[in-house]
């Protein structure tokens, strides 16, 4: 018995015969052919897929979003976990210029509480050198764990003369004899740790992972100071005169490096590529809570006080990263980032850039201590003040009005490769003039309780009569540097900055 080949009907068994060579031989050719249509028919149905797995032998391609849209991530195809670490130099000079108001009679100048503007006192700079230190650890998928802990190098601040202001000290009396301060006047440098933070960031839209939606990353972020806290302090001091001393005791203490305040700073930023550019915009919004154990959280909530906090702050950012040249399977690119921003600083107590000065003045106007609160008097008419209230010293901490600021930056990102990326760059910031010792004589949310008003009573008919409740004595305010025709305003104001970093991706 045989297999033999008949055309047209494929093999079929032959009883007792055997097939010819030419036989097999038209067999072979004939099944080879036919094997070969039957694997292009089948290539051609199967459909190939770009999204293969990655093997770990293949480059895995660049994914990143825009630098500042950037979130690190965790279990997200063979990459489980993810780990940046970031070390940076910061260097920031700001100046203003310091003027006070006058009340100084001029003839030709109308009457009635005229207050003009127009006195020089001082040229004040300061000069931060900033380490930067941050880790940033993928949890899941666009979510990420931060910490951030900036190192102060260097934090020096002077006054110097403003066109001649030094050649007059009259501009920096109390009215009363006495001198607030003088200039030249210097600060002690300091250095150290002021806060650090952890927060989250998540990308809620990813525009790598779906080229029909924007990038949208929102964060959150907690500050919490953990440095000496900050005190008001003369480095001129004379001999035997203490340097940073106690507004009660007088006492010298340490400078301190820490503005003591826990804070939250929540932000969130869009961004969406187009080829070579990716526009981008976000906001910010940052509050600040004192710490009880520092100057400024021991009178933070005194009744009467109106301003207990610092100064709320909003940001708007406006940017675009333009991205020259990459080589995404090398895992390499360069950026270039432009961005203008705008801020609003509410009114609010702060660290002034006199608050050195003021702070460590030795003007009894400054040294004696406002009232802590005010009672009935004997006569049980009057408005006495309350022996039992712990009274309320100056620390140099002063009242400011709101004001905007408004700036630009440039940098320059290079990633070298997979695992390292370095950004340099700088950038201009503008303040607008603002009264930094403006606090308000009255707070006039009281005025149930006639007792407590002290001297805020109103006149009515030139003495005569009943003096009507205007509020509550502010033990915050001091009338040598807080009522119109005594303010202090920082003026021209601008910040400088340049940083250089370099991140190590893990």
């Amino acid at each position: 018995m045989g297999l033999a080949l008949v055309r047209g009907r494929g093999w079929v068994l032959a009883w007792g015969a055997q097939p010819r060579p030419v036989a097999l031989y038209r067999a072979f050719r004939i099944s080879a052919v036919a094997s070969v249509a039957l694997c292009l028919i089948a290539a051609s149905e199967v459909p190939a897929f770009a999204e293969e797995p990655v093997t770990s032998s293949e480059p895995r391609l660049m994914s990143e979003t825009a630098e500042v849209t950037s979130v690190v991530d965790a279990f997200d195809r063979d990459d489980p976990f993810d780990l940046h670490l970031t070390l940076g130099f910061q260097q920031t000079w700001k100046h203003s210029d310091i003027r006070r108001e006058t009340n100084l009679f001029q003839p030709g100048l109308s009457t009635g509480g005229f207050v003009a503007s127009t006195e020089n006192v001082a040229s004040y700079s300061q000069s931060v050198s900033l380490l930067n230190f941050g880790a940033d650890v993928g949890l899941y998928k666009d979510l990420a764990i931060s910490f951030r802990l900036p190192l102060i190098l260097a934090d020096s601040r002077e006054l110097g003369d403003l066109n001649g202001s030094a050649r007059n000290p009259q501009r920096t009396t109390d009215g009363r004899g006495d001198q607030l301060f003088a200039v030249p006047f210097k600060s002690p440098t300091r250095s150290g740790v002021d806060w650090f933070s952890v927060g989250l960031k998540y990308a809620v839209l990813n525009q790598q992972r779906d080229e029909t939606k924007p990038t949208w990353v929102v964060g959150v972020d907690g500050r919490f100071a953990i440095g000496p806290r900050l005190h008001a302090c003369n480095d001129n001091a004379g001999a035997g005169a203490s340097k940073c001393p106690d507004p009660v005791s007088g006492a010298n203490r340490d400078p301190g490096i820490s503005r003591a305040m826990n804070g939250i700073n929540v932000m969130t930023v869009f961004s969406r590529r187009f080829g070579y550019v990716e526009p981008y915009t976000g906001f910010n919004f940052l509050a600040e809570f004192p710490q009880g154990n520092s100057d400024f959280g021991q009178t933070n909530d005194v009744k009467g006080s109106l301003l207990n906090a610092p100064p709320l702050v909003g940001g708007f950012t406006l940017g675009t990263e333009v991205i020259p040249w990459e080589q995404r399977e090398q895992f390499q690119r360069l950026v270039i980032d432009f961005r203008g921003r705008a801020e609003y600083h509410s009114p609010g107590r702060e660290y002034s850039e006199l608050f050195d000065a003021l702070g460590s003045s030795s003007a009894r106007s400054l040294r004696t201590p406002n009232p802590g609160g005010y009672t009935l008097g004997p006569d049980g008419v009057s408005s006495v003040v309350d022996p039992t209230k712990q009274t309320i010293p100056f620390t140099g901490i002063t009242d400011q009005d709101g004001f905007g600021t408004f700036g630009g930056m440039a940098s320059v990102t290079w990633q070298a490769g997979e695992y390292v990326k370095f950004t340099a760059g700088g950038g201009l910031t503008y303040a607008q003039q603002h009264f930094i010792t403006a606090a308000q004589f009255c707070n006039p949310s009281f005025v149930s309780d006639p007792s407590a008003a002290g001297p805020c009573h109103g006149v009515v008919n030139g003495g005569a009569g009943p003096q009507p409740i205007t509020g509550i004595p502010n033990p915050n305010q001091r009338a040598v540097i807080d009522t119109p025709g005594h303010r202090f305003t920082a003026d021209n104001t601008t910040i400088v900055d340049l940083f250089i970093q370099g991140v190590v991706m893990f």
